[in-house]
């Protein structure tokens, strides 16, 4: 049986966080303790700032998610209202449960969502892994303005 996909509620915290931690311990990250609290606070004290679907099993096991953070901006003249659009900071699928089409399904209903939501765009930085799976839902390179500045460490 396929996953359910639904959107993230505030429940769900502590599933995301293990989501992270599975993701981080597949790039060889070192497990921090105290970090499944951590990171659950901290969503639940930004919950309003991010949209977010998750896949479970029948049996209520998390096995993907996609978590987008909303960015509005202020309005302007050119049209009425705040302009939101969205940055993807995680889509995660269980080792277990790749190639399956879950990956595909999260990003659908992140797309869908967006469509209804007359968001502005959604953006991501694709791994060399998640590239083809963005690449066949759609994602581009974005405009050629966009330009990224990384303050040097002071350490």
């Amino acid at each position: 049986m396929d996953p359910r996909i639904r959107p993230v509620e505030r429940d769900d915290a502590v599933s995301l966080a293990a989501l992270r931690i599975q993701q981080d311990r597949e790039r060889a990250r070192p497990a921090r303790a105290g970090f499944l609290a951590e990171y659950a606070d901290a969503l639940l004290e930004d919950f309003a700032d991010y949209r977010g679907w998750i896949a479970d099993e029948a049996d209520g096991r998390p096995v993907g998610c996609v978590l987008a953070q909303r960015v509005r901006k202020l309005p302007g003249l050119v049209a009425p209202g705040r302009p939101e659009w969205w940055y993807v900071q995680q889509v995660y699928v269980s080792a277990d449960r790749r190639r399956r089409g879950i990956g595909t399904a999260l990003m659908a209903a992140v797309q869908r969502a967006a469509t209804e939501e007359e968001i502005r765009w959604i953006r991501l930085n694709a791994s060399a892994a998640g590239r083809p799976l963005f690449d066949a839902v759609g994602f581009g390179p974005p405009v050629d303005r966009l330009r990224e500045w990384v303050p040097r460490s002071s350490g």
